[in-house]
């Protein structure tokens, strides 16, 4: 493959290491310099959302990109007037599409559930917390 996976590849490494950097800082900000205890939110179900995006859109991408220059390197060969539209050619963007599109549609799936499980988790807090003061 070309550059555009290994920028894509790239891509996502960056974004990876720049949250989890935030994170780290974040979680220094609030052991040493705020001592009051506040409201945690969970990050990494942010980083979970952005990936998401980031594969489905980047899948179909590479799926639609692959399909157009297909289409238009073949219609581009031949020398009549009808294309020659043949199976054959180079289609690793396509599966690389079709890979990440998969990997998006698990980040997906683990969102949907890590968000269930916070709030599955908040509501046993405040329960907890009615039971004490009563």
């Amino acid at each position: 493959m070309n550059n555009f996976s290994y920028l894509f590849v790239k891509l996502v490494f960056i974004i990876i290491i720049t949250f989890l950097i935030i994170m780290v800082i974040n979680f220094l900000r609030d052991k040493f310099i705020n001592q009051e205890k506040a409201t945690t939110k969970n990050s990494i179900i942010d980083l979970i959302f952005i990936l998401n995006k980031l594969f489905y859109i980047s899948g179909f991408g590479f799926v639609i990109a692959n399909i157009f220059q297909m289409i238009f390197s073949k219609i581009s060969d031949s020398n009549s007037r009808i294309p020659n539209f043949k199976i054959t050619g180079e289609w690793e963007y396509l599966t690389f599409g079709i890979i990440i599109i998969f990997i998006g549609i698990s980040f997906k799936v683990i969102y949907k559930t890590l968000s269930k499980k916070e709030k599955e988790d908040l509501t046993s807090v405040q329960n907890n917390q009615v039971k004490n003061l009563s």
